[in-house]
C-alpha cells in the first residue's frame, strides 16, 4: 500500500482563491502535525446471513418524504389496481417441443386453451416458459407436445405486506409481480407484435425511410407503489421492417430513384441489402394466393437472377445448365421483369435455394435491429416528440387497448384497475442562485438563464497558443468567412471572461486524409505563430463523419501529451452567431481547466463542509442490438470544492456485462488526482450510478460498493459513502394539472419532485425533473439510493441533486440528471470513438487525462 500523505484541512482548503483551486502548485503543503488523517471513518455494521425469505434491503427512506419547495398536484401515468381478489397463484412450467419463436408459442397455446382441462379457467402464458393460473389445472396422466409442470404456489400475501410496509420484499413478492404482468398483457400480446412489456400494431405506422417504419405501441408494467399495487401504461415505438414487394423495398434501402436504376449493382450495395433483408420472413407471389407458406431469408445472392445458375433435371432428360430466369419461364410460365436484381436465398436441408425478389412479398412485423441512420433518427424522435397534454391524451386511450374493464383473463385473478390517471403530491424545489465573477448571481426561470455581457465565468482562462484546422476546400469555404468567425469568436470568449492573448491564431486547410499529417501541419504553424505547444486546436469540417472518431483519438491518446480539440461545423462558421460562439466558449473554458459558473456559497453545504467527491460511472454497451463488441466503463470523479471540474477513467469489459470490472483501480486513480489537486482526500463520496436495472441492485452492492471501499483502503483513507443509482430508462411521466403550473412547453416545471404514492413502499427513491422542457414530454429522473452513511434527510439529498444539475460545464441550464452521470456517459461515448473496430480501447495521454478533455 502506498504511504499516508500529508493533507490541508478542508477548511484551509476552501479558503484558497478560487483561480487558484484545483492548481497544484499553488497549494501550501505545510500542515500542523495533528492533522494527518482525515475524519473517522465508522465501520459499517457486520452484516447478517441472508434470510432465506427476504432479499438484501437497500436504503431505507429516512423519513416521511421531504418537505420544502412549493407543493402541487401532479398527474401521472400509473393507474391504480383496484382489486386483486386472487390470493393463490399457481405458477406452471412451460415446455414446448420443438422449440419455436415467442410469436408462434403464443399462437399454440391459443390452441392449448381449447382443450377441455382449460374451459373452467384462465391460464396466462409469457411466450417462453412460465404461465400462471388462479386456480389448480387438473390433468390426466398423459403427455402433451406442451409439457406443463407445477412449479411454484404464489402467496399473494406476501406481496400485499410488502406494499403496506409490513414486511420485505422477498423473491415470492418479484414472482407474483411477474405473475401479474403476464396476466395484463396475455390477451394483447396474443393479438399484436409484443416486444418485452410493450405490444406494438401497424395502426398510425410512420415511414421513417430506408425501408424502415414506426409502429405504435402499448406498454405495460404493474408497480408497487406505497400501500397499493398500480399499472404503469405508456405509449410506445419501436422500429419495423416494411413489408411489401422486395423489389420495392430494395429501392429504398440502396436509395435508388426507381427500379431501373438497381441494375449493375456493386458489392458493397448487395452487402447494404443483406444486412437489411437477412432474417426477414417473406411469402412467394407466383403460385397463387393459396400458397401461403412463408420463408426465411438467409442472404441475398451477389449474382442477378439472370446470371444465376444451376443443374436443371427432369425425367428422361439430361441435366443441364439454366439460368433463374430460363427456370421461371419453364416451370412457371413467368417472364421476369427485373431479372438484372438479386435473389433471396433460403437455406434448407439441400442447400440454399434462391427465389427471384420480384415474386417475393416481404412479411410486416419483424423488428428492425440495426441502429437507425440519422435521417431515420430524426424522423423517428420528430414523430415520438408529442405535447404533454397530447401524450396523457394517448395514454387514456390506450386503456381501452388492454381492456381492462372486460379481459376475462383480468376477471379470473380478480383483478380491476382504474379508469384514471393516479394524482399524487409533488413539490417544485426553488431554484439555486447561479454565481458569476465579482459575486454577480442569476436566478434560473424555468430550468434555464441567459447569458450576459455583465456575467464573467468565474474563473476565464488564457488562451495564448493555438490555431485552427480546415477540413474543406478553401474554394467552398472561404478564409474570409473562416476570419469573420474568428473575430466573433474571440470577441465572445473575451465578452465572457476568457483571456485571448493571440486573437489571429494560424489556419491550416487540408483534405481529409492522413489525420496525423494535418495535425503535424496545424501544429507546426501554432509553434511559428505562437512559439509554444498548442492548448487547442479548432477543428473545421463539412459535417459529421468519422474524421471526428479519427481526430479525437490521435489527439487525446495517440500524441505524446495530449491536445485538446474543438469542432465547429462549416454551416455554422459562415452562419456564426453570438449564441453558437458562446456555447462553444463554454466548452472551451471547461476544457482549459477554467469555471463557467458556481452556485451562491450556502447552496451546496454538503459539499464545503467536509472534503466531498462527487462521482458519476457508466457502462456503454455497443448501441447495435446482438452487437458483441467489448463494452466501456467510465468513471468520473469532482476534483474541486464547487463540483465543477472533473477528472475521468475509462477501460474496455466484457461485451453486455453490466457490473464495473475495474472499478476499484478506476476510482483510486481518481482519490489519487483529488489528493494532488487540494491536498487532501474526501471524507465523504457520494456516487451516482448510471445504467443499472432493478434486478442487478443486489449485485452492485456486493461488488461495486465493495470496490469503493477497497479503493479507499488501498489509498489509506476512510470515507463515508452515499450509493444512488440513477435511472432515465423508465415510463413514468408527470403530468401538470393546471397550465399555471407548467412551462412553456407544457411540462412539469424543472424542480418537480415525487417521492411518495408510486415510489418504493420502504425504500429511499424518489422522480426529480431537474430539467426544462423543451420539445415533447419530459421524463423525470428517477433517484434511488441503496446505500446512505452520510446520513441524508429526504429533503437534503433531493436539493443536492437538484442544485447539481445547475453545474453543468456544456449549457446554461438544469440538466435531466447530475453532471457526474452526464460527464461519466461523455466519457464512455469518446472511450467508444477510441474503439472503432478494435477489440481494446486507447487510453487518454498523460497530459489530458485529469483535464474535462471529454465535454
Amino acid at each position: 500500500m502506498p504511504p499516508k500523505q500529508q493533507q490541508l484541512t478542508w477548511s484551509q482548503v476552501a479558503s484558497l482563491d478560487t483561480n487558484h483551486w484545483g492548481t497544484p502548485v499553488n497549494l501550501p503543503i505545510a500542515i500542523p502535525p495533528n492533522e494527518l488523517l482525515v475524519g473517522e471513518w465508522n465501520e459499517p455494521p457486520e452484516i447478517p446471513p441472508f434470510s432465506p425469505f427476504a432479499l438484501p434491503s437497500n436504503a431505507c427512506r429516512p423519513d416521511q418524504g421531504g418537505s420544502k419547495g412549493k407543493p402541487v398536484k401532479v398527474l401521472t401515468n400509473f393507474y391504480a389496481i383496484t382489486k386483486l381478489k386472487a390470493d393463490t397463484i399457481w405458477h406452471y412450467d412451460v415446455v414446448i417441443t420443438p422449440d419455436i419463436p415467442r410469436q408462434k408459442a403464443r399462437k399454440v397455446w391459443k390452441l392449448l386453451e381449447k382443450l377441455p382441462q382449460f374451459a373452467n379457467t384462465k391460464t396466462v402464458f409469457d411466450g417462453r416458459c412460465n404461465a400462471y393460473s388462479s386456480e389448480e389445472l387438473k390433468f390426466a396422466n398423459r403427455f402433451f407436445t406442451i409439457k406443463l409442470q407445477q412449479v411454484n404456489i404464489i402467496n399473494l400475501e406476501e406481496l400485499h405486506r410488502f406494499v403496506r410496509s409490513e414486511g420485505p420484499i422477498t423473491p415470492g413478492c418479484l414472482t407474483a409481480i411477474q405473475a401479474l404482468n403476464v396476466a395484463v398483457s396475455h390477451k394483447i400480446f396474443s393479438e399484436s407484435v409484443a416486444i418485452g412489456r410493450s405490444a406494438f400494431t401497424p395502426k398510425n405506422k410512420v415511414d421513417l425511410g430506408g425501408g424502415v417504419e414506426k409502429w405504435e405501441g402499448a406498454f405495460q408494467s404493474v408497480r408497487p407503489g406505497q400501500g397499493k399495487l398500480y399499472a404503469n401504461i405508456d405509449v410506445a415505438s419501436a422500429a419495423f421492417h416494411k413489408g411489401g414487394k422486395a423489389a420495392d423495398l430494395m429501392v429504398e434501402v440502396a436509395n435508388r430513384r426507381n427500379v431501373n436504376d438497381l441494375r449493375n449493382l456493386q458489392r458493397r450495395d448487395i452487402v447494404v441489402l443483406q444486412k437489411y433483408f437477412k432474417s426477414c420472413a417473406f411469402t412467394v407471389m407466383h403460385r397463387g394466393e393459396s400458397h401461403k407458406k412463408q420463408y426465411k431469408v438467409s442472404e441475398v445472392s451477389m449474382q442477378a437472377a439472370d446470371k444465376f445458375t444451376f443443374d436443371q433435371e427432369a425425367k428422361g432428360i439430361k441435366k443441364t445448365k439454366v439460368t433463374l430466369t430460363q427456370y421461371y419461364a419453364t416451370i412457371y410460365n413467368l417472364k421476369l421483369q427485373y431479372p438484372f436484381l438479386p435473389c433471396l436465398g433460403v437455406k434448407g436441408r439441400d442447400g440454399v435455394k434462391y427465389f427471384p425478389a420480384e415474386v417475393c412479398n416481404i412479411v410486416p412485423g419483424r423488428r428492425y435491429g440495426r441502429m437507425l441512420n440519422e435521417v431515420q433518427m430524426t424522423a423517428m424522435t420528430w414523430s415520438n416528440s408529442i405535447r404533454p397534454n397530447e401524450r396523457a391524451q394517448k395514454i387514456n386511450g390506450l386503456h381501452s387497448i388492454w381492456d381492462f374493464g372486460h379481459n376475462e383473463y383480468l376477471k379470473a385473478f380478480g383483478m380491476e384497475v382504474a379508469k384514471e390517471m393516479t394524482v399524487v403530491p409533488a413539490r417544485v424545489l426553488p431554484a439555486p442562485q447561479v454565481l458569476y465573477k465579482g459575486d454577480v448571481s442569476v436566478t434560473p426561470q424555468f430550468g434555464s438563464w441567459q447569458w450576459h455581457h455583465s456575467r464573467k465565468m468565474v474563473y476565464g482562462c488564457w488562451l495564448s497558443s493555438w490555431g485552427v484546422l480546415v477540413y474543406d476546400r478553401e474554394d467552398y469555404l472561404d478564409r474570409s468567412k473562416v476570419l469573420n468567425f474568428l473575430r466573433l469568436l474571440v470577441s465572445i470568449l473575451q465578452e465572457n471572461g476568457m483571456n485571448i492573448t493571440e486573437p489571429n491564431p494560424p489556419i491550416v486547410y487540408s483534405q481529409i486524409g492522413s489525420v496525423e499529417k494535418s495535425m503535424e501541419a496545424v501544429v507546426s504553424s501554432i509553434h511559428k505563430v505562437c512559439g509554444a505547444p498548442p492548448q487547442l486546436i479548432l477543428v473545421i469540417k463539412p459535417r459529421k463523419c468519422q474524421t471526428y472518431s479519427a481526430i479525437k483519438t490521435y489527439c487525446e491518446t495517440m500524441h505524446m501529451d495530449g491536445m485538446m480539440t474543438q469542432f465547429a461545423l462549416s454551416r455554422h462558421v459562415t452562419r456564426a452567431n453570438k449564441q453558437y460562439c458562446g456555447s462553444l466558449g463554454l466548452k472551451i473554458n471547461a476544457k482549459l481547466g477554467g469555471i463557467n459558473n458556481t452556485l451562491c456559497n450556502d447552496a451546496l453545504p454538503f459539499l464545503t463542509q467536509k472534503p466531498t467527491m462527487i462521482i458519476g460511472a457508466v457502462v456503454d454497451h455497443h448501441p447495435a442490438p446482438g452487437e458483441i463488441k467489448p463494452s466501456v466503463a467510465a468513471v468520473v470523479a469532482s476534483t474541486d470544492k464547487e463540483s465543477f471540474r472533473y477528472a475521468g477513467r475509462h477501460k474496455m469489459q466484457d461485451a453486455r456485462v453490466d457490473v464495473m470490472e475495474g472499478l476499484k483501480s478506476m476510482v483510486h486513480q481518481l482519490l489519487v488526482t483529488f489528493y494532488e489537486r487540494n491536498r487532501v482526500y474526501p471524507q465523504r463520496i457520494l456516487f451516482y450510478r448510471d445504467g443499472v436495472s432493478e434486478g442487478q441492485y443486489a449485485e452492485i452492492m456486493q461488488k461495486e460498493v465493495a470496490a469503493v471501499r477497497q479503493a479507499c483502503e488501498y489509498a489509506n483513507i476512510r470515507a463515508q459513502l452515499t450509493f444512488c443509482v440513477v435511472k432515465k430508462r423508465h415510463r413514468a411521466r408527470l403530468f401538470p394539472m393546471k397550465p399555471k403550473e407548467a412551462d412553456k412547453s407544457g411540462n412539469c416545471v424543472a424542480g418537480t419532485v415525487v417521492d411518495s404514492v408510486i415510489t418504493h413502499p420502504t425504500e429511499f427513491d424518489f422522480y426529480l425533473q431537474s430539467h426544462g422542457g423543451q420539445q415533447g414530454t419530459s421524463r423525470p429522473t428517477l433517484y434511488h439510493v441503496l446505500l446512505d452513511e452520510c446520513g441524508f434527510k429526504s429533503d437534503e439529498f433531493q436539493e443536492l441533486t437538484y442544485r447539481l444539475c445547475h453545474v453543468y460545464a456544456r449549457c446554461t441550464k438544469s440538466v435531466s440528471i447530475v453532471p457526474a452521470v452526464y460527464y461519466a456517459n461523455l466519457l464512455a461515448e469518446r472511450g467508444r470513438q477510441y474503439q472503432g473496430d478494435r477489440d481494446y480501447v486507447f487510453e487518454a495521454s498523460n497530459g489530458i487525462r485529469d483535464q474535462m478533455y471529454f465535454v
